[in-house]
């Protein structure tokens, strides 16, 4: 790697100046990778650290707040995942490739990790080496740590001579130097070690373990040996080790909670081993930790963020923010150590996303830089909270952007459901849908059934509903809106991505008349060819290929109901046209459940078009193809759904 120095203040226009700049609301300047993300406050105060994507190019700068000299470290073409501080003098920069290793049968995206030292400049690949005989790929973030006196990086990793066999050999814990990257055992785990829980000082506490062949999870406390604190049989929606409590006296589990009928914060004490009283909240929510592995508060996703800390001084210091920033999406970034300095990003209509600093002590707040410079507030359009109940009955939620400078009526609607399946939209900045609606087009994100953060009961109404009422779900949408005035039924096409590319694959040919056109980027097309492929890189019981199982309501691939919700089998039926996009190095939704489609709607003699984007893996990790992508969605909507 390439390290220079350079001098940058933390003026936004210093960084600003650094990134070539595309004219302000263009497409290109929609499509950019974030100039600027990831920004992490070191746990003394003293440094930010944080990713800038500059024309294809990666880097990592390291800025002092005393005004001192920046450093840069350059990682190329290479995809930069996230950039932590294990401690005050190094910063961890976790990178992927699209690749295989050695003994593993198929190519997966490889997450890695380099360790810098803020003074030297020195840089070492971790584990650069170790004892045993380890798979130097990444399962979980790695954390810091404090041992003896010295700091280290904790990383679980498999180990052993069984770790050539990938996720068949031991998984330990290790301890890593961050200057020579030498990793020495920490903790020796099992093959049915999961994950562990160690405090600031290293001392472990706590790991999870799941047994397959049974479908037994259970969590361990550290007493000497290994004791069970919680075991349960989970095939499914298996329990999560959250993290240590504010006091460090309980370990905390994430739990069914009968009397509440939802999942909730659960503690176990690390004395005694019992199962404490639940708490926290009864939605959906997710856990905020700290650099000690502390739960120090919940964010729960009900379209804005909002945060629950139970750390006092944090819910000061966050109560600040909420009030000079009100009706905007927040997102807590990285705090210091005793919270006199939180890092946050700001987003939401009138702004397209920036990073803050503010500095408790010094009764000062600054932005440290834009994500999208080229954007202005003026291009962000407006996005609405839209509720309409489904043909069932059930109430979906969504959002519906809308163009700017155009009346909320008759408007052409571009209908776009987000991937997952289990995932959800907020009203957040979207890039995706902010740029459709820049050239005309009013944008419908809906929540469909089984979209997280409204509640188990939920997610449950998708099972078995692959195809079926997940995918009514956003035509009932359209029907909506088309019943208040604000869209023209006649001029609807559907676009989405992995799950929303094989929604608006089904859209065009299970749904008759409901779109005029579909856009399926990286999206499944035959379901019983996706679901073999995921068996035989994993096994017919394995976590995933029993999800996709209930999705579908089969026990076996052989199961007609597979065929039944497969586009690909129904490619005669497509009553419009439909383009196909996919990135040559996806490991997650492979290459050739669009080509199959594509070979399909060409022998029934249907308009289609495809785009293979080269060397872009499934989440449109590169700036080339996700400009790419996006111009070629736009071309083509504007030929099949002119917005005006």
């Amino acid at each position: 790697m390439l390290k220079k120095r350079l001098t940058a203040s933390l003026a936004t226009a210093a960084l600003a100046a650094s990134i070539s700049t595309a004219t302000a609301g263009s497409l290109e300047a929609y499509g950019r990778l974030p100039a600027l993300s990831d920004v992490e406050i070191s746990g003394d105060g003293a440094n930010l650290a944080y990713i800038v994507h500059d024309a294809g190019v990666s880097r990592v700068v390291i800025q002092p707040l005393d005004g001192g000299s920046a450093q840069s470290v350059d990682f190329g073409k290479t995809k930069v995942r996230g950039v932590s501080w294990p401690d005050p003098g190094h910063v961890l920069v976790e990178v992927s490739r699209t690749t295989s290793i050695e003994n593993m049968t198929y190519v997966h995206e490889m997450f890695q990790a380099t360790s810098v030292n803020i003074k030297t400049g020195a840089s070492v690949q971790i584990p650069t080496k170790g004892y045993e005989t380890i798979t130097n790929i990444l399962q979980d973030d790695p954390t810091g740590a404090v041992i003896g006196g010295k700091p280290a990086i904790l990383a679980a990793l498999y180990a052993g001579e069984e770790a050539k066999s990938w996720q068949r050999g031991r998984y330990d814990l290790y301890r890593i130097d961050p200057d020579s990257g030498v990793a020495s055992m920490h903790q020796m785990g099992d093959s049915d070690t999961e994950s562990y829980l160690a405090k600031a000082d290293g001392t472990v506490v706590a790991r999870t373990r799941f047994r397959r062949e049974t479908s037994r999870w259970s969590v361990e406390l550290r007493k000497g040996g290994w004791t069970d604190a919680y075991v349960v049989t989970a095939p499914l929606d298996r329990p999560a080790l959250l993290g240590l409590s504010l006091d460090e006296k309980s370990v905390v589990l994430k739990l069914w909670d009968e009397a509440t009928k939802a999942y909730r914060l659960a503690p176990i004490s690390l004395e005694t081993g019992k199962l404490e009283a639940f708490y926290g909240p009864t939605e959906p929510f997710r856990t905020i930790t700290d650099n000690s592995q502390r739960i120090i508060g919940v964010v729960r996703d009900s379209g804005f963020q909002q945060y629950e800390f139970f750390e006092p001084r944090m819910a000061a210091a966050w109560s600040t923010i909420v009030s000079v920033f009100a009706g905007r999406q927040l997102t807590l970034q990285s705090t210091s150590d005793d919270y006199s300095k939180v890092v946050f990003y700001v987003e939401g209509t009138g702004e397209p996303g920036g990073y803050y600093l503010l500095n408790l002590a010094a009764r000062k707040l600054q932005k440290i830089g834009s994500a999208l410079p080229a954007l202005t507030g003026a291009d962000v359009a407006e996005v609405r909270a839209v509720t309409y109940p489904a043909a069932d009955g059930l109430m979906i939620h969504g959002y519906l952007t809308l163009p700017q400078g155009r009346t909320a009526k008759g408007l052409p609607l571009v209908v776009l459901p987000h991937g997952g399946p289990r995932a959800r939209d907020s009203a957040g900045f979207d890039w995706w849908a902010q740029a459709l609606a820049s050239r005309g087009y009013a944008v419908l994100q809906p929540n469909f059934r089984g979209s997280t953060g409204y509640g188990e009961a939920f997610i449950r109404a998708s099972d078995g509903e692959w195809g079926g009422k997940m995918q009514t779900d956003l035509s009932d949408g359209v029907r909506a809106l088309a019943k208040q005035g604000v869209i023209d039924p006649n001029r609807v096409c559907i676009v989405g991505a992995s799950y929303g590319g094989y929604a608006a694959l089904a859209g065009i040919t299970l749904e008759k008349g409901a779109y005029r056109c579909a856009v399926s980027v990286a999206g499944i097309g035959d379901l019983r060819k996706m679901l073999e492929w995921d068996q035989s890189r994993y096994d017919s019981e394995s976590p995933v290929v029993r999800d996709y199982k209930r999705y579908f309501a089969i026990t076996s691939s052989a199961d007609d109901k597979l065929a039944a919700r497969s586009p690909v089998r129904y490619a005669a039926q497509a009553d419009g046209p439909v383009l196909l996009i996919h990135g040559k190095d996806d490991t997650v939704v492979p290459f050739d459940q669009s080509a199959d489609m594509r070979r399909a709607l060409e022998r029934a003699g249907k308009p289609v078009e495809f785009v293979t984007l080269s060397a872009e893996d499934h989440w449109l990790s590169r700036e080339a193809t996700r400009q790419q992508m996006l111009t070629a969605v736009v071309g083509f909507l504007e030929k099949n759904n002119p917005p005006n």
